[in-house]
C-alpha cells in the first residue's frame, strides 16, 4: 500500500533534522578538542622558553699545555673580593705551535697558580719550586691545532693565608704563521727587536736577512713560502707588538743533521725594562729533545741589555740549543726563488754593514 504523500514528507524532515543534529553535536566536539589543544599548545608556548643550547667547554690542551702543572678539573679557584694578584706580563699575542713566558709579580707570597682559559671547565695548578715566592716565571706552551683568533688567558693566586687572589685575565690574540713538519719559534714580552736565527746542516743560516724560498703555485699563479722565516717582529724597533719570530718547514725540505738555533738583541727598543723570552722547537707536533741546551728554552735579556745590530755571522748572539734531524735532501725545483726582502729588512742589513 503506498502511503500518503504527508507521511513520507514528514518522515523525511525528521531524517534530516537527526543529520543535521549528528553532524552539529560533531562540529562541537571538533570545536572543544581544538579549542583545548590550542590552549595547551598556548600554555606551553608561555611557560616554557626555548631551551638555549649550553656551550660547548673549552678544551685546554687545544690552547696550551704548561710541563711540570696539574691538569685539575672543575672551575679556576677565585675570590671576586679578595686580594689582586699583582703585576702580570704576558705576551698579547701567540702562534701556534709557539709560546709564551708568562712572569708573575705579587705583593704577597704565593703558594700556588692557577692557569686556564676562560670558558674551559679545567685548570692547571703550580707550585712554585721555592717555598715562599712572590716573583715567578713559566712557560705556555701553545698547541699547534690552536684556530681562535683570540682567547682569554686568566690566572689566580693561592697565598700563603690560605686565601685566593681574584682572576687577572688577559685576551691574547692569534697571529698565523705556518708550522710544517719541523718549528721553531721564539717569543718575547715586550716590544723589542729580538732576532731568530736557524743554523741549517748545510750551514746556510734562516734569519731576517736570508728568510727561505718561495715555490710557484701553479693553482694560483703565485709565489708561496716553501719554507723559512715567515715571521719577523719589530723591525728595527718599527713596532708591530707582535713580539713572535717563526722559521718552518715542510717534511720535503727537513735537511739531515745538526740545527742551531740562536736569538740576538738586534735592537732594545727601551733599555730600562728587561725582556723575557722563550724558543720552542717541534717536530711533528712534539718537542724536540735537543743535544745541547733545553727545550723549551727560556731566559731574559736584563735591563740595559746592549743592542746587536748583525748580519749573519752571529757576533755578540746566543745559541738557545742545538739538535739533530734525519731528513731527505730538499727537492731541485727551476719554479723557485728567495723569499723577497722587506724594506724594514733591507734597513736592517744596511745598519749592520751589508750593502
Amino acid at each position: 500500500m503506498i502511503k500518503p504523500a504527508g507521511n513520507r514528507i514528514n518522515k523525511a524532515k525528521r531524517i534530516m533534522k537527526n543529520i543535521i543534529f549528528l553532524n552539529f553535536k560533531n562540529v562541537l566536539k571538533f570545536i572543544i578538542v581544538f579549542g583545548a589543544l590550542a590552549i595547551g599548545f598556548s600554555a606551553c608556548s608561555d611557560d616554557e622558553e626555548p631551551a638555549t643550547p649550553t656551550p660547548t667547554a673549552k678544551v685546554l690542551s687545544n690552547y696550551f699545555i704548561i710541563q711540570g702543572a696539574d691538569l685539575v678539573q672543575g672551575a679556576i679557584p677565585s675570590n671576586q673580593n679578595g686580594v689582586d694578584i699583582g703585576q702580570v706580563v704576558i705576551n698579547s699575542n701567540a702562534i701556534a705551535g709557539g709560546s709564551s713566558v708568562v712572569s708573575v709579580n705579587s705583593d704577597n707570597n704565593i703558594q700556588k697558580l692557577y692557569v686556564n682559559v676562560k670558558g674551559a671547565n679545567s685548570y692547571y695548578s703550580i707550585t712554585p719550586s721555592a717555598q715562599k715566592n712572590t716573583e715567578f716565571d713559566f712557560v705556555l706552551l701553545f698547541s699547534q691545532i690552536l684556530t681562535d683568533p683570540f682567547f682569554e688567558f686568566q690566572v689566580t693566586a693561592l697565598y700563603d693565608d690560605g686565601t685566593t687572589s681574584t682572576i687577572f685575565t688577559k685576551k691574547v690574540h692569534l697571529v698565523t704563521v705556518n708550522t710544517g713538519a719541523l718549528q721553531i719559534s721564539l717569543s718575547f714580552d715586550n716590544e723589542k727587536d729580538v732576532d731568530l736565527y736557524v743554523v741549517q746542516p748545510d750551514g746556510e743560516i734562516i734569519y731576517y736577512g736570508n728568510q727561505g724560498e718561495e715555490v710557484y703555485d701553479p693553482e694560483t699563479g703565485e709565489y708561496i713560502y716553501a719554507w723559512g722565516l715567515d715571521l719577523d717582529s719589530n723591525p728595527g724597533c718599527s713596532i708591530d707588538s707582535i713580539n713572535n719570530e717563526n722559521v718552518f718547514y715542510p717534511t720535503e725540505y727537513i735537511q739531515t743533521g745538526t740545527y742551531q738555533v740562536w736569538i740576538n738583541m738586534y735592537s732594545n727598543c727601551d733599555e730600562t725594562i728587561p725582556t723575557n723570552w722563550s724558543v720552542t722547537a717541534n717536530h711533528l707536533g712534539q718537542l724536540i729533545t735537543p743535544t745541547y741546551g733545553v727545550n723549551p728554552a727560556f731566559g731574559v735579556y736584563p735591563v740595559g741589555q746592549p743592542s746587536n745590530p748583525i748580519d749573519s755571522e752571529l757576533t755578540g748572539a746566543l745559541k738557545v740549543m742545538e739538535f739533530t734531524m734525519t731528513g731527505v735532501t730538499p727537492p731541485v725545483t727551476k719554479n723557485k726563488k728567495s723569499t723577497p726582502l722587506s724594506n724594514s729588512a733591507k734597513m736592517k742589513l744596511q745598519r749592520a754593514g751589508v750593502r
